[in-house]
C-alpha cells in the first residue's frame, strides 16, 4: 500500500466539509496508489465451508471466525456467503488506510467506508477468479468514479426524461448492507476476541430495533434488540437515498420524550462532567441539531484568566454582559439566546442544514443555564490552557489523543450512549437519540408553551410552516394563538429585522 495512506490522512479527508471535494480527494489517492491485491472469499459448496483470505494467500482468521458463527447461529449459507463478500471489503479498506482498530475512532472508519464503497465497482470476484482478484494492484474504481468531474453519464429514465445517472455501483440499500456487516464484525471482535476488547465502539449510533416472534405475536410483546443505525452513518457520510423523495415530509412517528424524561436523562450526567450536562441542556433548550450544536462558537479570548478565582455573582455578571458569541444573553427580554449561522467548518461531520440565521430564544430556565455555562467556560479555560490548544468553539475533546480540540464526528452519539449505559432507564433511552431532544423541544413549545407555530419553525430553522406543521401534526393544540404561558411574549417581534445578540 501507499505509505501516506494511514489514519491520519484519511481523517485528514474525512474532514472536507464540501461532499464532492472529499470523494475527489479519495478518488485521486484510490486511483494512483499502487496496492498487492485485495482480499478474496473462498467458498468450499461440497463443505459448505467460507473463508477469507488475504492478498498473500494467508487466512484472515477473525473474519472467517465471524462468518463461521454467523454459519453456527442457523444464518443461511447464502447470507453468509453475502457477508463473506461484504466483509472482504472491509478488509481491504483496513488494510488500504493501515488502520489499526484499536487506536481509531471507529465512527470515522464506518463513515469514510461509506466513501469507499461508492466508488468501487460492483464487479464481484468468483471462485475461478479469487486468486487474480488477490493479484490485482489498483483499486478497482467504477468508470464514473475514475471520470469523476469530467464526464456527467445522462440516461434515458422508464418515462423517456433525461437524467443523470447514479453516481454509484452499488444502490444505497447495498451499501448499509455492507456497513451493517462491517459494524456487525466490530461488535466481534470487541465481544468474542481478546485482542480487540477493548475497541472503542461508543461513537458509533445505535437504536433499539422491536422485532414479533411466534412466541411474542401470541404474547402481544414485541422482543427489542439493540442495532447499528446504519442510516445514521450514511446520512453523517452525505449519502442520502437518492430513491427518496426530499419533499416529502412525513409526520413524526416516534415516541417523544417528556419533560421529566428529559430532566431524568441529565440527572443521569455525573455531576462533575460539565460539559456533558451543558451539550444536552443546549439540545432540550434551543432545539439543535448535533451538529449545529457542535459548531457553537464563543469569543474565547474575551474570557478573563482568572475567571475560574472570582465571586459567582460578579462571574455571572461578566457571563451575561460580556460572553459574546453564538450563545449570549439579551437584557431585552432577560433570556439567553442561541445565535445558528450557516458556519464553514473544515470537520464535514460538523456542517448543518442551516441555511438562514436563525434566533432562538431560551425558554427554560435561565438560572440553570447560566450556572451550568459558567462552569463550563471555567473548566474550558483550564483544560485548553492545559492541553495548550487554541479555537472558539464551545465544546472541546476530552480524549486523551485529541484533548482540547473541537468535538468531531459521533462524539455527542458517545456521550449519550455513556451517559445511559448501565442505567436503570437505559431500555427506555435506547428508544431515543441525541436527535430526541429537538423533537422534544418542538414538541413542548407547541403542547405546553403553546408557542405559535409560526415561531416554532423559525426557531427550528424549517423551509417553511407547512413542514412544522406535517412533521408534529399530532402534537399541534386546536388552535395556534393560545395564549402563551411565560413572559418572553412574541419573539417574532423581538428578533424582527435581525434581532440582536
Amino acid at each position: 500500500m501507499s505509505g501516506k495512506c494511514d489514519y491520519d490522512h484519511l481523517r485528514h479527508i474525512d474532514n472536507t466539509l464540501d461532499s464532492t471535494d472529499r470523494l475527489r480527494d479519495f478518488i485521486q489517492i484510490y486511483s494512483s496508489a499502487n496496492i498487492k491485491g485485495l482480499h478474496y472469499v473462498h467458498f468450499d459448496g461440497k463443505e459448505n465451508v467460507i473463508q477469507i483470505y488475504t492478498p498473500s494467500h494467508k487466512l484472515h482468521y477473525y473474519s472467517t471466525c465471524f462468518l463461521l458463527k454467523q454459519k453456527y447461529t442457523d444464518t443461511p449459507i447464502n447470507t453468509v456467503l453475502r457477508q463473506g463478500h461484504q466483509l472482504r471489503r472491509f478488509m481491504d479498506f483496513l488494510e488500504f488506510w493501515n488502520i489499526d482498530l484499536l487506536e481509531v475512532d471507529t465512527f470515522t472508519v464506518v463513515v469514510s467506508f461509506v466513501s469507499y464503497l461508492r466508488l468501487l465497482k460492483s464487479e464481484r470476484a468468483t471462485p475461478n477468479r479469487a486468486i487474480q482478484w488477490s493479484l490485482l494492484n489498483q483499486v478497482p474504481l467504477h468508470e464514473r468514479a475514475k471520470n469523476f468531474g469530467k464526464v456527467s453519464t445522462i440516461r434515458l429514465n422508464f418515462e423517456g426524461i433525461m437524467v443523470q445517472d447514479r453516481f454509484e455501483d452499488f444502490s444505497h440499500n447495498t451499501i448499509c448492507g455492507f456497513v451493517e456487516t462491517a459494524c456487525k464484525y466490530l461488535g466481534f471482535l470487541k465481544k468474542e476476541t481478546h485482542d480487540f476488547a477493548d475497541i472503542d465502539l461508543s461513537s458509533i449510533p445505535v437504536k433499539q430495533r422491536a422485532f414479533t416472534t411466534t412466541l411474542t405475536g401470541t404474547t402481544g410483546r414485541k422482543t427489542k434488540v439493540i442495532v447499528t443505525d446504519v442510516h445514521a452513518i450514511l446520512r453523517e457520510a452525505s449519502f442520502s437515498n437518492p430513491n427518496a423523495s426530499g419533499n416529502l415530509i412525513q409526520p413524526l412517528s416516534e415516541e417523544v420524550m417528556t419533560e421529566e424524561d428529559v430532566k431524568k436523562f441529565i440527572s443521569l450526567i455525573p455531576s462533575g462532567d460539565i460539559q456533558t450536562i451543558l451539550l444536552f441542556y443546549i439540545l432540550m433548550s434551543f432545539g439543535l441539531r448535533r451538529a449545529e450544536a457542535r459548531n457553537l462558537m464563543f469569543v474565547s479570548n474575551n474570557v478573563p484568566n482568572d475567571l475560574y478565582l472570582w465571586d459567582i455573582n460578579k462571574a455571572q455578571d461578566w457571563l451575561k454582559t460580556e460572553l459574546h458569541g453564538d450563545i449570549s444573553y439579551d437584557n431585552t427580554i432577560k433570556a439567553w439566546v442561541c445565535d445558528v449561522v450557516k458556519r464553514e467548518v473544515t470537520n464535514f461531520q460538523s456542517q448543518n442544514k442551516t441555511v438562514r440565521r436563525r434566533l432562538i430564544p431560551n425558554l427554560f430556565s435561565q438560572h440553570d443555564l447560566t450556572n451550568v455555562l459558567l462552569e463550563h467556560i471555567k473548566e474550558r479555560q483550564l483544560v485548553m490552557k492545559e492541553a495548550a490548544q487554541e479555537h472558539d468553539y464551545l465544546f472541546y475533546s476530552t480524549s486523551n489523543n485529541s484533548k482540547g480540540e473541537a468535538i468531531t464526528g459521533g462524539t455527542i452519539y458517545s456521550k449519550y450512549r455513556s451517559v445511559i449505559s448501565g442505567s436503570e432507564k437505559e431500555n427506555f433511552y435506547l428508544n431515543f437519540s441525541p436527535h430526541s431532544f429537538r423533537h422534544f423541544f418542538a414538541t413542548h413549545l407547541i403542547r405546553i408553551k403553546h408557542k405559535p407555530i409560526y415561531d416554532v419553525s423559525r426557531w427550528l430553522g424549517h423551509k417553511d410552516e407547512k413542514t412544522t406543521r406535517t412533521i408534529y401534526l399530532h402534537y399541534l393544540p386546536d388552535q395556534d394563538d393560545l395564549p402563551a404561558d411565560d413572559k418572553l411574549g412574541d419573539m417574532a417581534t423581538t428578533f424582527k429585522n435581525g434581532g440582536k445578540v
